[in-house]
């Protein structure tokens, strides 16, 4: 009976512990880093339903082209001058994507010499298992007035009337206008199984982009000009979904696989197949002990390597900074004045840096 009940309560000891992935910003997108994709276009992906321990199999993902993803500084890129927020710059196919990374997410600020009037997050942070955020309305773009013969094809004069109540008579210009709301739902975890046969923790992350516009003219009276202005004259909207697969893996920094969606069916699949990886590099998790944990009032950091470069940041579930410190060897880390809740520990050293999961109870 206590053997049963010893296991029982390992098993939910493992289950807690695996819910608690946390996908922070120090886990994707440095500088320097390289990124290999391919894309399958006819993926037979079952998705399942949301929740906890789930077992996603793309190990059968396949494609014959590869494309390299580059992530670096912006200094020295041909559109810096354009963006002076940005802190990353994606280069794919030859088109340059500007972002901006912070605790709180990845940003996109505009493609090449397109810049966006407001950033456009691309991914919240942290992620955690059960967290949605919703970014916008943001205008998805400059407004745009037509006129013309482009203007003349659409709305003809003879469609004032019909706008206007019969109280304009010619149509000279339109004002067009856009604004984007992305949602984010991490609404799954489990393990993802790729082609190279190796399993990773990961988050299941739906994104939906609601992309809506609307069209107003500049209506004339020509009769006696009271009634000339500008008149609504409709819109649309524009819904695309995707998930994201990511993983807090120190050998991954980029999404383990991004699915485009068609309602409920994955039209394509863009799947990681490598990785080159910055020199921010992460280090093996054995070369600092840290206990114990779960921890009350503090908690101990070790290491066989001791150097003047060794230190430590704690962060909450938010991605706040709590505490950091530089040591030697060893050091405890005050836990007391802290609320409970399970933390990040980021350890670095020269070598690069390793990430614990902190529970304070």
């Amino acid at each position: 009976m206590k053997k049963t009940l010893l296991s029982i309560l390992l098993s939910i000891s493992c289950i807690l512990s695996f819910a608690q992935v946390t996908v922070t910003h120090m886990d994707i997108m440095f500088a320097g880093d390289e990124y290999y994709e391919k894309t399958d276009n006819m993926p037979p992906i079952i998705l399942g339903s949301p929740g906890g321990n789930k077992v996603w199999n793309f190990s059968f993902l396949n494609a014959l082209d590869q494309d390299t993803v580059r992530i670096v500084s912006p200094v020295g890129t041909p559109y810096e001058n354009s963006y002076p927020n940005a802190t990353l710059c994606m280069i794919e196919a030859g088109s340059y994507t500007y972002l901006e990374k912070n605790i709180s997410g990845v940003y996109i600020l505009g493609q090449s010499d397109t810049v966006l009037s407001n950033p456009s997050m691309f991914m919240p942070l942290p992620l955690t298992y059960g967290a949605t955020h919703v970014d916008g309305p943001v205008a998805a773009g400059d407004d745009e007035i037509y006129s013309g013969p482009v203007l003349d094809w659409y709305y003809p004069d003879t469609l004032a009337p019909l706008f206007t109540m019969g109280m304009a008579h010619t149509i000279d210009s339109a004002l067009v206008s856009a604004v984007i709301t992305n949602t984010f739902d991490v609404d799954a975890w489990g393990t993802v199984t790729m082609p190279d046969g190796n399993d990773y923790d990961a988050l299941r992350v739906q994104v939906e982009s609601d992309y809506t516009y609307s069209v107003s003219i500049y209506c004339t009276d020509t009769l006696t000009g009271a009634a000339s202005g500008w008149y609504p004259s409709g819109g649309d909207t524009d819904i695309s979904n995707q998930i994201f697969f990511m993983s807090n893996d120190p050998n991954v920094r980029s999404p383990l696989a991004s699915l485009e969606m068609d309602s409920i069916y994955v039209e394509n699949a863009t799947f990681n197949v490598g990785s080159t990886l910055s020199s921010v590099n992460t280090i093996e998790a054995s070369t600092f002990k840290v206990y114990p944990i779960p921890a009350t009032y503090n908690v101990t950091i070790e290491t066989t390597k001791p150097s003047k470069d060794n230190s430590y940041e704690l962060f909450n579930i938010s991605g706040v900074l709590v505490d950091k410190q530089s040591f030697n060897q060893s050091t405890q880390v005050d836990l007391s004045q802290i609320a409970k809740g399970t933390y990040v520990l980021k350890i670095h050293c020269a070598d690069g840096y390793v990430n614990k999961k902190v529970i304070v109870e």
